[in-house]
C-alpha cells in the first residue's frame, strides 16, 4: 500500500485539478450566467470577458468575489452584475459596501458594531457627505492621509464605480428597454426632418423634436457614466463604444447596434425571469460576436476559462497538501 500511496494522492489531486477544466453545466430551467460571463467587453483598454470585470468590480467594492447574503444564499460576481446591470433596485439592497472605520460610520450618526456591510440603498442619504469627505482626501498624498481619509476615499471611489457600472449598459431606471429603444429608432427620421425644415425657417413638429431630444439627454447622460463598453466595432467603425455612445450615433445612421438590441432584450428578460428568452439570447449574441468579432471572442473565452480554472488559488492548495504529507511522512 506505501508504495501505491503516492500514485493514489498524486491521481486524486491531479482530478481535483480536471474538474475545473471541465464546463460548467447549468440547468435548463435556470439563467445561464456561464455562457453570459463569456460575452467579451472592452473596459480599460483591455478586451475582457464580462466575468473578469464582475470578478475586478466586486472585489475593489466588496473586498471579495463572491457575495454573502442572509439565510446562506450566495452570489457569484457575475450574478451580482446582473442584476447590477439590470435590476439596479434589486442589487441597491444587497450588503455590498465595506464601512467600518469608526469615524465614518459617525458621518452617518452610526454607532460601530460587528456589522461591516452596507447596501447602496442605506448610504444614499450620504452620497454628496461621502463625495465631498472623498474629494477633499483624494488632494492628499496617500502617505499624508489619516485612516479615516483613506477610508473615506475608498467607499468614494467603490460608489463612483458602483454607479457607472449600473449606467454601463442601460439607464438604471429602465422598465422596458426594448420598446424604449424601439421608439427611439421610429422617432429619429421624422426628427432629423423636423430639425431641418427648422434649419430652413419652415413650419415644423416640434413634439418630435421634443421626444428625441429627451432620449438624447438620457442616452448622453448614459454616455458619460458608462465605465463598460459593451459595443464593438461594426462596418467602418474601428472603436469599441459604450451603449449610450453608440445609441446617440444612431441619430446620425438610424440604426440601432445590432449589439444594443440584444442587451436590451436580455435586461427586460432578465428583470422579467424569463430564464428561456435570456438564454436564447445570450446564444445569439455569443454567436455574433464568434462571428463578427472571433478575436475578441477567443480571448474572452481563454480569460474565462482562466478565471474558472484560478491556478494560483490550485497552486497554492497543492503546496499546502505536499507540507502537510511531507509532516505525516516524518511523522511515519
Amino acid at each position: 500500500m506505501k508504495r501505491f500511496l503516492p500514485w493514489i494522492i498524486l491521481a486524486v489531486a491531479a482530478a481535483c485539478i480536471a474538474a475545473n477544466w471541465l464546463p460548467p453545466k447549468t440547468a435548463k430551467d435556470d439563467f445561464d450566467f456561464s455562457r453570459f460571463g463569456e460575452i467579451p467587453v472592452l473596459v480599460g483598454g483591455r478586451i475582457k470577458p464580462l466575468d473578469t470585470v464582475a470578478r475586478n468590480s466586486l472585489l475593489i467594492i466588496h473586498g471579495k468575489q463572491e457575495l454573502r447574503l442572509e439565510g446562506s444564499r450566495r452570489l457569484s460576481a457575475i450574478q451580482w452584475l446582473a442584476d447590477l446591470l439590470f435590476n439596479a433596485p434589486v442589487a441597491d439592497q444587497y450588503p455590498v459596501f465595506v464601512v467600518q472605520n469608526a469615524d465614518v460610520l459617525g458621518l452617518f450618526g452610526w454607532e460601530q458594531s460587528d456589522r461591516k456591510y452596507f447596501s447602496f440603498a442605506e448610504l444614499t442619504p450620504f452620497l454628496r457627505q461621502i463625495d465631498e469627505q472623498g474629494a477633499q482626501s483624494d488632494k492628499l498624498e496617500a502617505v499624508q492621509r489619516s485612516a479615516y481619509q483613506s477610508a473615506i476615499l475608498n467607499l468614494r471611489n467603490g460608489l463612483a464605480l458602483y454607479q457607472r457600472l449600473k449606467n454601463s449598459i442601460q439607464p438604471e431606471d429602465t422598465q422596458n428597454f426594448a420598446a424604449e429603444l424601439e421608439s427611439f429608432e421610429r422617432s429619429v427620421p421624422g426628427a432629423a426632418k423636423a430639425a431641418r425644415e427648422s434649419e430652413r425657417g419652415e413650419n415644423f413638429d416640434q413634439a418630435k423634436l421634443n421626444d428625441v431630444a429627451e432620449l438624447i439627454q438620457r442616452y448622453e447622460k448614459l454616455s458619460e457614466m458608462a465605465y463598460i463598453l459593451a459595443v464593438p466595432p461594426l462596418g467602418q467603425d474601428r472603436e469599441w463604444r459604450s451603449v449610450g455612445d453608440s445609441l446617440l450615433r444612431c441619430v446620425g445612421t438610424g440604426e440601432i447596434h445590432p449589439i444594443v438590441s440584444e442587451y436590451a432584450i436580455i435586461g427586460d428578460a432578465y428583470r422579467a425571469n424569463d430564464r428561456s428568452l435570456f438564454n436564447r439570447h445570450v446564444d445569439l449574441m455569443a454567436n455574433w460576436f464568434a462571428k463578427g468579432q472571433p478575436n475578441a471572442t477567443k480571448r474572452a473565452s481563454f480569460e474565462f476559462l482562466f478565471n474558472r480554472l484560478q491556478p494560483f488559488s490550485q497552486s497554492i492548495a497543492l503546496y499546502v497538501l505536499a507540507f502537510l504529507l511531507a509532516c505525516f511522512s516524518w511523522l511515519g
